[in-house]
């Protein structure tokens, strides 16, 4: 893609603030191949610098402002004559030795100063007011060592140089007592989150665990024997082990404050070793930094060492680090590019659109066809209309002669949406028909289409998402379809997704149910079971709460029954309210109102891997994806026929109509 291409997906305007960094994933080797570059991996604090009009703020990895902390470094950074920018890197002190020291930046930092620390600085996501972050990594990185080279920092804020393949490097900063190597797709663009085109490959095994307690010591002014480590798993804490060595006095009295200074709680940790003792626990809030030899079989750390407390990180969800298989990282790395590619351009590029043509497609007329829907990723009406006609035989089945609801944006995306369960009052849709549905004790008029030209009349009408009824509109009470919504909580841990979806396959299973599984287009997954339509909704609707309530009473930590926000903290609720009259869900190669066009795209069961990146299925790569196909996942969907058995239902005490 051309210079021009990315400047078309980036913002026009930058938003000058905090946003969500982009994180490495542990992997288990170094990744190799032209398509990646590789860094120093610095042992310090991670930090966002946003300048504007000459000021100069510089947050933690959780969004704090520690511009005080490093108030040499920010008075440094506005050397840069430029009107405003947002930096990525990090905040180290190097030792005599010349490797990052984190022990070195905490007494720094502690003694409150910030003349002898060094700011590597490694992205640049904004300059001038264009967003940068849809730029490939060295497209970035070019422009961010020209503006470095603008001003003289003597040695203080440095740009971090990036190497080529070398099968030496990472022993080389091991020997030198390095933190390890960050390695980076070199056209990969910049996202929040932790994704798999930035791994990391460690020189020891060190990571972040929450302090939940300690033991105290039998020697007199001494803080504390040691500090009892655990992680979550989920919403659940799990004891990691205790660590008692790598204290000096300055620390053992520093944390032995911060620990008078929480709450004295009952044990947080249910499941307990019985070795661990007496210990007194507290409120699961600070983090500690832990150097250590490896996992023992029973979970717990073998030779742990304390490396320093982590302020810049919160414990909430902080999870065990487990190295992933660096090919399987390669090919998910290489899903994530493909899927951020540029939309593909309208067919008479050489022709550009004005807002008040109307362009033929499909036989209906799409008017301001160049307004933008898609303003991250430049993705336009006309261009929306298009993907939807070429994919008009994948979702057709899924939608046609059913009640219906749109998701409408009329402007774009990051604008208002509505969802649309009826005509419009005055005029009708052409190619839309009312269907008329009993809902309780009255009818009300529903859409239905039954050809590519009703779809791409609703897109038309600014429609974007898809939902259709669980039924047909010649019979709606009687649902051919059950669908379990797996919706994680942000917290909760990406395998406990696929570990749900799995669960829930093999119950229907059980029950000698086929059923079929596809991505949401955001951040769950969708189980779809075909039935003959023979039970009305509430028999149905009983039946998978009966699933999800005892999914959620089976697996507790893992997993919730009930839709509220507030208790789903860490877990996954197992959504079965789609099973009802009027409830609807995305359809099957629907795509959805958000930023990034995600797909609700099917799936083959073998594909339910921790691999699986939900996010992979877009606009932008569904097209590819169905060309590779030799089968479709789905291909006796619609030749399956199979219901709930009597006896089933009888011993659930479901009653039938």
């Amino acid at each position: 893609m051309d210079d021009q291409g990315y400047r078309r997906k980036a913002r026009t305007t930058a938003t000058l603030e905090f946003r969500e960094l982009e994180l490495a994933t542990l992997a288990d080797a170094v990744p190799r191949g032209p398509d990646w570059v590789h860094e120093v991996k610095f042992d310090g604090y991670r930090t966002l610098t946003v300048i504007e009009a000459g000021k100069v703020t510089m947050y933690s990895r959780s969004g704090l402002d520690w511009t005080p902390k490093y108030r040499d470094i920010a008075k440094r950074l506005t050397a840069l004559k430029i009107d405003n920018a947002i930096l990525d890197g990090e905040i180290v002190a190097l030792n005599d030795q010349g490797a990052s020291s984190f022990s070195r930046l905490k007494a720094e930092l502690s003694a409150g100063r910030s003349d002898e620390l060094q700011y590597y600085v490694f992205d640049l996501l904004v300059l001038n007011g264009e967003d940068l972050t849809a730029f490939p990594l060295l497209d970035r990185k070019t422009r961010l060592e020209k503006l470095i080279q603008t001003a003289d920092f003597q040695n203080h804020v440095i740009y971090s140089e990036h190497f080529a393949e070398n099968k030496n490097f990472l022993p080389h900063l091991c020997s030198l007592d390095m933190e390890g190597i960050i390695s980076k797709r070199i056209d990969a663009p910049y996202r929040g989150g932790r994704g798999k085109t930035w791994l990391k490959v460690k020189c020891h095994k060190r990571q972040e665990f929450v302090i939940v307690g300690f033991t105290e010591s039998t020697h007199a002014g001494r803080g504390f024997r040691s500090l009892l480590l655990g992680y979550y798993d989920g919403s659940t804490l799990k004891f990691a082990g205790k660590v008692g060595t790598g204290f000096n006095s300055d620390t053992l009295v520093d944390i032995r404050k911060k620990l008078n200074a929480l709450k004295v709680v009952p044990k947080p940790i249910s499941k307990l070793p019985p070795d661990v003792g007496h210990g007194t626990w507290v409120e699961p809030t600070l983090v500690c930094e832990v150097e250590f030899t490896e996992w023992t079989p029973e979970g717990r750390l073998r030779h742990p060492s304390f490396q320093g407390m982590r302020e810049d990180k919160p414990a909430k969800g902080l999870g065990r680090d487990k190295a992933v298989p660096v090919k399987a990282a390669i090919k998910a790395a290489e899903a994530e590019v493909k899927a951020e590619s540029v939309a593909p351009k309208p067919r008479h590029p050489s022709a550009p659109l004005k807002s008040t043509d109307r362009v033929d497609v499909g036989g209906i007329g799409i008017s301001h066809p160049a307004r933008v829907v898609f303003p991250g990723l430049g993705i336009t009406k006309l261009e929306l209309a298009q993907f939807y006609e070429r994919i008009t035989d994948r979702i057709l089945p899924h939608i046609a002669n059913r009640p219906l609801s749109i998701v409408r944006a009329p402007d774009n995306v990051d604008g208002q949406q509505f969802f649309q369960r009826h005509l419009p009052e005055r005029g009708g849709l052409k190619h839309v028909e009312a269907v008329e549905v009993p809902v309780k004790d009255r009818t009300e008029a529903y859409m239905q289409i039954t050809d590519s030209q009703g779809l791409l009349a609703l897109v038309q009408w600014g429609g974007i998402e898809f939902h259709p009824w669980g039924s047909h509109s010649d019979r709606p009470t009687l649902p051919d379809r059950m669908i379990f919504d797996l919706d994680p909580d942000p917290e909760a841990p990406w395998e406990n997704v696929i570990d749900g979806a799995a669960e829930v396959r093999d119950r229907m299973a059980e029950f000698g149910l086929q059923s079929f599984l596809k991505t949401t287009g955001g951040k769950g997954l969708h189980v779809v079971v075909p039935m003959t339509p023979k039970y009305g909704w509430p028999a149905i609707k009983a039946f998978t709460r009966a699933i999800a309530e005892s999914m959620a009473t089976d697996s507790p930590t893992r997993f919730i029954a009930n839709m509220s926000k507030a208790k789903r903290k860490g877990r996954i609720f197992i959504d079965y309210l789609r099973n009802d009259l009027t409830s609807t869900a995305a359809a099957a190669f629907s795509v959805r109102a958000r930023p990034g066009a995600g797909v609700s795209t099917p799936l083959f069961w073998k594909e339910l891997t921790p691999m699986l990146i939900p996010g992979d299925y877009t606009m932008h790569t569904l097209q590819d994806r169905l060309k590779k196909q030799k089968t479709d996942p789905w291909a006796d969907y619609f030749e399956i026929k199979q219901s709930l058995r009597p006896e089933i239902l009888k011993a659930l005490k479901i009653a039938v109509e």
